[in-house]
């Protein structure tokens, strides 16, 4: 069974029919999976999962890639991660044939790779939908007449659900690293009771709030669309430094001062941000024992002059780094806490508008781990990186820094999606002694 793609819509070429997964022999599904594949999930992972927030990982190919060189990914994935097999029933790696895995992956031929991986669509409900398979979908383009000339062969992607990968984990399997949980266990955030119990009996009160709110001003439809961006990492470099800020200040600041300006996605004059904070020394202390990133809020102020807007960020950056890291999301985490309470009491308040509703936030920003493409799994690929999230409810841009190119994956509202071509116009306007960045 191909995986049905809803913005790829003139396939050319061939495409190779699976058969459906139901069909296959019940040898080659062990266990459909559990009735509920959240029952052993934190309550993070659980929001994640009832949000349906996916995750993705895309690059290009330098060598041929079909079928062969798919299935030797997937199984590579799985090795190095596998509690994505255990959350549905799968015990063994090696058991899984290669029938079931080819019910996972999509493939297509066209006539140029320009288009991707912005043309692929970063929903699949299957994977919720679906316990008896893993929570892993693969799509593959490749090029009808060889590699173009930049000498790439296909395009791939990976989806998956959030509640199973985070940023960091993106990182370590560009690396061909093994995904490992053991120091979030070992390093929870010193947070006294008193506190925990200040945020429980918060959660109590806004959880409800936010149901009803979410009822009366959420989005009626999903609209939120992917697009991409990518700019080459030493002009950024470059930038930064005579702006006397940090490349992650500049990069969050483009980002938010194009959402700012134009058809404005944030009405105010100040913007309330989101940016997952990965801690860059081990120190991993979230209160949760899967996660890894701390969700701090920012407040911006927008300004009309970028220099003087980026200067904000940097300024807000440095405040949230040196101020309390876990204050945002110990409260998330308490938030999730007591909506997996009422949810098991008031099933039916839990539907998809209710994931549409951002609960006041504007913007969500996240700077990836540097991708470095390496080892068994990613060797045959090549920069550009793009990895990111969408969220049915969340305007987000994920940052992906390889070695060099950087690469801006924004999830928006489509009526904003014409706000990211401000983007190199403003670069150029602001460093007009360098060309405008190439698109991939």
């Amino acid at each position: 069974m191909n995986l049905p793609d809803p913005q790829s819509s003139a396939t050319k070429g061939p495409v190779s029919k699976k058969p459906a997964a139901t069909d296959l022999p019940l040898k080659s599904r062990p266990g459909r999976g559990p009735a509920d594949i959240t029952a052993n999930f934190t309550d993070n992972q659980w929001y994640c999962h009832l949000a349906r927030q996916t995750v993705f990982f895309s690059a290009f190919s330098n060598g041929p890639y079909g079928m062969k060189q798919a299935l030797a990914t997937v199984r590579h994935i799985i090795r190095l991660a596998p509690h994505i097999l255990k959350a549905c029933g799968f015990e063994n790696p090696d058991s899984i044939d290669d029938e079931l895995l080819s019910s996972i992956m999509s493939f297509e031929k066209v006539a140029d790779l320009d288009a991707f991986p912005d043309r692929w669509t970063m929903v699949d409900h299957s994977m919720f939908d679906d316990t008896s398979l893993p929570p892993l979908r693969m799509k593959v383009a490749m090029l009808e007449n060889g590699p173009d000339e930049r000498g790439r062969f296909a395009a791939i992607l990976i989806l998956s659900t959030h509640s199973m990968f985070e940023g960091m984990d993106a990182s370590n399997l560009a690396r061909s690293r093994p995904i490992e949980r053991g120091a979030v266990t070992r390093m929870p955030d010193p947070v006294s009771r008193f506190q925990k119990l200040g945020f429980l009996a918060l959660s109590a009160a806004l959880a409800p709030l936010q149901l009803m709110a979410a009822f009366l001003f959420a989005p009626r439809v999903a609209d939120i669309k992917f697009r991409s961006l990518v700019m080459d990492r030493s002009r950024l470099r470059a930038l930064a430094g005579r702006l006397g800020i940090t490349q992650q200040a500049l990069i969050f600041a483009l980002a938010a001062f194009a959402l700012g300006t134009g058809n404005r996605v944030f009405p105010k004059k100040s913007a309330r941000i989101l940016y997952a904070d990965l801690s860059k020394t081990g120190d991993f202390r979230t209160n949760d024992e899967f996660f890894q990133f701390r969700m701090i809020e920012l407040r911006l102020r927008m300004e009309k002059d970028f220099p003087a807007f980026a200067m904000n960020v940097s300024n807000a950056l440095k405040q949230a780094e040196s101020g309390s890291k876990h204050r945002t999301q110990t409260l998330l985490n308490a938030m999730f806490g007591m909506h997996r309470r009422l949810h098991r009491v008031f099933p039916f308040f839990y539907g998809p508008r209710l994931f549409r509703f951002s609960a006041g936030y504007d913007f969500s920003l996240s700077l990836a781990p540097p991708q470095r493409l390496g080892g068994d799994l990613t060797g045959g690929l090549v920069e550009p990186v793009f990895t990111g999230t969408h969220h049915p409810g969340f305007s987000t841009c994920v940052f992906s820094p390889g070695r060099t190119h950087v690469t801006f994956c924004f999830s928006l509202r489509q009526k904003y999606l014409k706000n990211i071509d401000t983007i190199p116009e403003l670069l150029h306007r602001i460093d007009p002694l360098h060309e405008k960045p190439t698109h991939f």
